[in-house]
C-alpha cells in the first residue's frame, strides 16, 4: 500500500473514532437515543460482524464504501459529517497516531 492510501486510511480510521466520541457525548444528553456507541453496537445497527468494525478500526482492513456508509449511518451520523471529519484532520493527528500505533 502505498503512503497516499496510508493517510486516507488512517484518516478514515480517525474520523470514525473522532464521530464514535461525538457520538457517545450526545447519548449522554438524551435518553430516548437507542443508538449505542460502542464497537458492538456500532456493529448491532449496521448489520455488520463486530470484528468488522474491530479490524477497520483497528487499521487491519480499509473499508469498502458500502460498509463505510453502513458504519456512518449506523452510528446516526451523514457522510457529510464524516467528511468534516476527514477534512478536518491535521498532519499532527496522523503523526499521533502513527506514534501510537508504531
Amino acid at each position: 500500500m502505498n503512503t497516499e492510501q496510508n493517510v486516507y486510511k488512517i484518516k478514515i480510521i480517525i474520523s470514525i473514532k473522532k464521530l464514535l466520541e461525538r457520538g457517545k457525548s450526545l447519548q449522554k444528553d438524551r435518553k430516548d437515543n437507542k443508538v449505542v456507541y460502542s464497537y458492538h453496537g456500532v456493529a448491532s445497527n449496521a448489520l455488520l460482524r463486530k470484528a468488522t468494525i474491530n479490524d477497520t478500526l483497528n487499521g487491519i482492513t480499509s473499508p469498502k464504501a458500502t460498509t463505510l456508509i453502513s458504519i456512518i449511518e449506523a452510528m446516526e451520523f451523514t457522510m457529510t459529517d464524516f467528511g468534516k471529519e476527514f477534512d478536518g484532520i491535521s498532519d499532527e493527528e496522523i503523526k499521533a497516531y502513527l506514534n501510537e500505533n508504531a
